[in-house]
């Protein structure tokens, strides 16, 4: 029977799948802005992944997830070039992978923000996600990740005092509290990653597949608001 991989192998395939993906890119595509991170080039979303790698494993955890956190991995690598900051990355490897086997936790929450970092790259160079087997929309990285964002949307339409609302992913079924849900959402896991993480327009999350009218649930949809434009991939 083949061996269920674990959160910390999943996140550690994806990292050597992106750091591939980043290695195959010209100068002018690792400058390419990142549609759902407008102010950041790949590069910077490559130093941001990275930067979350060592602030876990050297546990400077203050201010964890905020602008500033997330601001400092990228400017303090703004001087290295895309595959210096490669090196780094792969030179945590063995810290990385003890840190992820020690902490589950962590590795659910940094492979959710790395998978869905890996498809913004994607969208930024209009590429598919052929050839990322762990990555790609049909992998077990999106799957992790939904893990995280599936019920933080339905702890979010709970403490929003709205009625219970069941997500199904096919796999994957939650609900935001007990009894008959009163509205469903389906979709691929990969869909509703993507809606739960903000990388879908209020338009798009609307005309997912909802049994009855999501306009109470859409402001809760994701905790990063929603961009005004259609995005694809």
């Amino acid at each position: 029977m083949k061996k269920t991989a674990t959160s910390g192998e999943i996140y550690a395939a994806m990292r050597r799948e992106l750091v591939a993906l980043a290695r195959g890119l010209s100068t002018a595509e690792a400058a390419l802005a990142v549609p759902h991170s407008p102010a950041w080039s790949i590069s910077d979303v490559v130093a941001h992944v990275v930067g979350i790698s060592l602030d876990l494993i050297e546990g400077n955890l203050d201010g964890l997830g905020s602008d500033a956190w997330t601001e400092a991995q990228v400017s303090s690598r703004a001087d290295r070039s895309l595959e210096e900051v490669c090196v780094e990355w792969e030179q945590m490897d063995d810290r990385i992978d003890v840190f992820m086997a020690n902490d589950p936790f962590f590795a659910v929450r940094a492979g959710a923000d790395l998978v869905t970092h890996v498809h913004d790259v994607l969208g930024a160079l209009g590429r598919s996600d052929q050839g990322l087997e762990v990555s790609g929309r049909d992998g077990p990285g999106v799957r992790m990740a939904l893990e995280r964002y599936g019920p933080s949307f339905c702890e979010r339409a709970a403490a929003a005092g709205l009625g219970v609302v069941r997500v199904d992913a096919g796999e994957q079924v939650w609900q935001s509290g007990d009894g008959v849900p009163v509205i469903e959402l389906r979709g691929s896991a990969f869909e509703l990653l993507r809606a739960f993480s903000g990388r879908r327009s209020v338009a798009q999350v609307r005309s997912m597949d909802w049994s009855g009218d999501p306009t109470p649930y859409v402001p809760v949809v994701s905790p990063y608001g929603m961009p005004d434009s259609d995005i694809g991939g």
